[in-house]
């Protein structure tokens, strides 16, 4: 995947984040290294629904094993998931 697919997943993500799970007024210090989990923006509801999210929008099923907190501990890596991580990992591309 190329640097410029990352990245549009990336704003896409944060985006997500901003807007349904922050509220865009309170949004204004998020990077992509905000750790989402650590600050309770992600919790197993919002995990579930970013899930399905990311299933809707790019196509990309999660698998159990992908559902750790380190893959989801910030934009970054939950950009980096999406974007390719091999499927072994977990990650696999199509809708079923």
């Amino acid at each position: 995947m190329s640097t410029d697919q990352y990245t549009q997943i990336l704003d896409v993500l944060t985006e997500y984040v901003s807007v349904r799970l922050l509220g865009e007024e309170n949004a204004t210090d998020l990077t992509k290294n905000t750790p989402l989990l650590e600050l309770g923006v992600l919790n197993s509801i919002e995990t579930a629904r970013l899930v399905a999210y990311i299933r809707d929008e790019f196509g990309v099923r999660l698998s159990p094993a992908a559902m750790t907190a380190t893959n989801f501990r910030d934009l970054e890596t939950i950009a980096g998931l999406v974007a390719g991580v091999p499927a072994a990992a977990g990650v696999s591309e199509g809708s079923a």
